[in-house]
């Protein structure tokens, strides 16, 4: 049995590749962009190509002929991609989940497919600041990408009653933890710091609005989530993947503060903000919980300070190594 994951450049698509079993069956990690060296992994093999071309995307699922398919392309790209117009964003997202979704009808229509969508199409409410978002809630994506992922949230449900596939789809909220791009808050904010501890540079760091509220998980928990929702989804359903507790970002950010032990200044860079930037974000995350007896494991805390450690290695000289992935996890 073979299992694909798309999107495997995404922080989850590298700690979901190294929890999945590799006992014989092939794990092959899909992509259009290089994977950097040092998160490259022995067990899996890794194959480029163009989701957007449905002769390709095809030919992957006829080659490969998976029995499990984690599409995760949302998530490497959750900030969308710089200079990219919204129509383009739009045909990248929806184009590629549909042939996904039609090569696997075509080449292997008994497969399970997981889609990662996001938090962010739930959108903003004025006035609801204790609001827990649950599966049932309608969507108001207030971007080009969270229209796009409730867009492919509609094709994989189409696909699902019209044609009978096996998908379940996973609404992820905040997440971090070590590996994750330096495009993300969190992980920007650690780099900077630790450049600051490692180098003494200037003892200022540069953020966007820290005075937002997120429900952040670490990535590990969350890659856990994917691979039971694999196991027991319950197909045609959609699940939050969230802790239902919130923190805020500045909250955070001083704590990666503490951790360098360094007296640091924060500076509010306007050109870092989000012109539409949701003031809370928070999921429930009973549905997923009271099916499969899943919760987060890891604290944010502890989240943060592996976060902070693992950018402290980055860039430093050694040679190339091909990680190697733990013993398998039984989810």
């Amino acid at each position: 049995m073979s299992i694909l994951v798309t999107g495997c450049n995404s922080t989850l698509g590298y700690h979901l590749l190294n929890l999945l079993p590799h006992d014989g069956g092939d794990i092959v990690a899909v992509t259009s962009e290089p994977v950097p060296e040092r998160l490259r992994l022995s067990h899996v093999t890794y194959v480029g190509s163009d989701l957007s071309d449905f002769k390709q995307t095809l030919s992957l699922m006829n080659t490969w002929r998976p029995a499990e398919v984690y599409h995760l392309v949302s998530q490497e790209f959750s900030l969308g991609m710089p200079g990219m117009k919204p129509a383009a964003l739009y045909q990248f997202f929806t184009s590629g989940a549909y042939n996904l979704f039609e090569s696997v009808r075509q080449s292997v229509p008994k497969a399970r497919v997981v889609l990662a969508s996001s938090s962010e199409i739930y959108g903003g409410r004025k006035g609801a600041m204790d609001i827990l978002h649950h599966e049932t809630d309608r969507f108001l994506p207030l971007s080009p990408y969270a229209t796009a992922q409730a867009s492919c949230e509609l094709i994989a449900r189409q696909f699902t009653v019209a044609h009978g596939l096996d998908t379940v789809t996973a609404r992820p909220f905040g997440v971090t933890g070590p590996h994750q791009p330096e495009k993300f808050v969190l992980s920007s904010t650690a780099s900077q710091i630790a450049s600051i501890e490692l180098n003494d540079g200037e003892t200022a760091i540069y953020t966007g609005n820290l005075d937002v509220s997120r429900d952040y998980i670490d990535v590990r928990d969350q890659a856990r989530a994917f691979a039971l929702l694999m196991k027991r989804g319950n197909t045609g359903e959609t699940y939050n993947i969230c802790s239902g507790k919130v923190r805020t970002i500045r909250d955070l950010v001083q704590f990666l503060i503490q951790l360098s032990g360094c007296p640091i200044e924060i500076r509010i860079d306007p050109s870092l903000e989000r012109a539409l930037d949701i003031p809370l974000l928070a999921g429930s995350p009973e549905k997923f919980m009271a099916l499969t007896g899943w919760k987060p494991m890891i604290s944010l805390e502890d989240s943060l300070r592996d976060l902070y450690a693992e950018i402290k290695t980055r860039g430093a000289p050694g040679p190339t190594v091909v990680a190697t992935a733990p013993a398998p996890i039984k989810v």
